[in-house]
């Protein structure tokens, strides 16, 4: 199932944002947060250049909401999802975004 073009990384994180929309659509009060996971669940799917830097906010979001409304689950899962892309896998799968690398014309 993993190959050296798609890391076991590049499979986790796409899935475990799928079961974040399916958990946050589930419960009544978390619908939009569900709609981002998804959308952030197809960047790294897509292998979107800026899938690392939308899971980075996304996580941070719900880390944050997490720790302000006292849902650990949330806050751990966000902690793991952010602890993931720190993996050499992860950065291979979704390099970083740096002012080099964009289209010409940006900067």
């Amino acid at each position: 199932m993993t190959s050296p073009d798609r890391p076991a990384v590049a499979w986790l994180l796409p899935a475990a944002l799928v079961a974040c929309a399916a958990v946050a659509l589930g419960a009544r009060a978390w619908g939009l947060s569900g709609a981002a996971a998804l959308v952030v669940a197809a960047l790294p799917w897509r292998r979107h250049p800026r899938a690392r830097f939308a899971a980075y906010v996304y996580g941070s979001a719900l880390a944050l909401r997490g720790l302000v409304r006292q849902q650990w689950v949330a806050l751990a899962f966000a902690a793991g999802a952010i602890a993931l892309l720190q993996l050499a896998a992860a950065r291979r799968a979704w390099p970083r975004l740096s002012p080099r690398r964009g289209p010409r014309g940006w900067c």
